[in-house]
């Protein structure tokens, strides 16, 4: 058995795999992000007149960093380890000026939250519930943009993406049994688990739903599977297993004009990395473009805004449900790097 935990800005899409079960009927959940549980939490303490004191491993900010600059800026104070308060940013001096004061040793008082990508504890309470015993082997996809202090993230991100891709492309490229330290997220899951005495493998969500959408039964290759997701887009050329063209940008910047335009480039491979990421996204990488494009998979949460502006796209669900895409994808990867 595999625990699949995708982890995203809105959701954390959970699938139990079971080889000997079929794959609609496999145990699932779709709940908020540890991000957005954490926001709430802090939200909780604003409300109530508490100071709050984060600590716990370094994991998405996101909705955790807007409740801390709300909670702030509401006359309450916030204290946090250093590893807690690099989920806000990578520099602590930049989350010092937020206001955000770091230390081991918070007074008494504070409202006491733990911060983590992955919560164990609340995964195995919820499997229990149904008399369910959650395996001893658990893959994780986080969006990790790289440790990056001084420099734009949104490099550091895509230069790591651009060497998976020069490393061949394969499902492989983008997996870690170790992750390396610049990824300072994908490694506090990593570290995380490991301490639970957990069989771990971690990816980027980008890629595992990019490779989870091509079990869509619909898919034919070479294909151009896009991935909406709520914070980020991704789109990627796959043909024999491999990303050979690859852009990604903000959902929040795209419009379907402007998502078709970019698709239509990237398969002619006249799409720049320069063009995307002055425009405020991460990039482009052209290893190579087939002669065709066989079919269009669109898979993630804001699909429908650009599906109508498509021709012909294949609204992936892979295992019969969409939502699981990245969490296939990770299935796919454990497969790859484990038989």
């Amino acid at each position: 058995m595999l625990l699949a935990v995708d982890v995203g800005a809105g959701t954390q899409d959970i699938l139990l795999y079971r080889e000997d079960m079929e794959p609609e009927g496999l145990y699932k959940m779709i709940m908020p992000s540890q991000t957005v549980v954490i926001a709430r939490r802090i939200r909780s303490a604003t409300d109530h007149g508490k100071d709050v004191f984060l600590h716990g491993d370094t994991m998405g900010g996101g909705p955790l960093t807007a409740a801390v600059r709300r909670h702030i800026a509401s006359g309450f104070r916030v204290y946090a380890t250093a590893d807690a308060a690099l989920s806000m940013h990578d520099n602590l001096q930049r989350v010092r000026s937020m206001g955000v004061e770091i230390t081991q040793d918070p007074p008494e008082g504070c409202v006491d939250i733990m911060t983590c990508d992955v919560d164990l504890t609340a995964l195995r309470r919820a499997f229990s519930s149904f008399d369910v015993d959650l395996p001893e082997a658990i893959a994780v996809a986080v969006q990790d943009h790289g440790f990056s202090p001084e420099r734009s993230n949104r490099a550091t991100r895509f230069d790591i993406l651009r060497a998976a891709l020069k490393n061949g492309g394969r499902i492989g490229d983008f997996a870690h049994r170790e992750p390396p330290e610049v990824l300072s997220r994908m490694r506090a899951v990593w570290r995380h688990l490991r301490e639970h005495n957990i069989n771990v493998l971690v990816m980027d969500t980008g890629p595992a739903a990019i490779f989870g959408a091509l079990e869509d039964p619909e898919c034919r290759t070479p294909a151009l599977v896009i991935n909406i997701g709520n914070g980020h887009t991704i789109g990627a050329i796959v043909d024999d297993g491999k990303i050979i063209a690859i852009f990604e940008h903000h959902t929040s910047a795209m419009t379907p004009e402007k998502l078709r335009s970019i698709m239509k480039r990237l398969c002619e491979g006249t799409l720049t990395h320069k063009e995307i990421f002055e425009d405020g996204g991460h990039g482009a990488h052209i290893e190579q473009v087939p002669d065709e494009v066989r079919s269009v998979l669109v898979t993630g949460p804001r699909r429908g805004v650009f599906v109508r502006s498509m021709k012909d796209p294949v609204q992936a669900a892979p295992w019969g449900d969409m939502m699981i895409t990245g969490c296939v994808g990770l299935v796919r990867a454990w497969k790859a790097l484990l038989g």
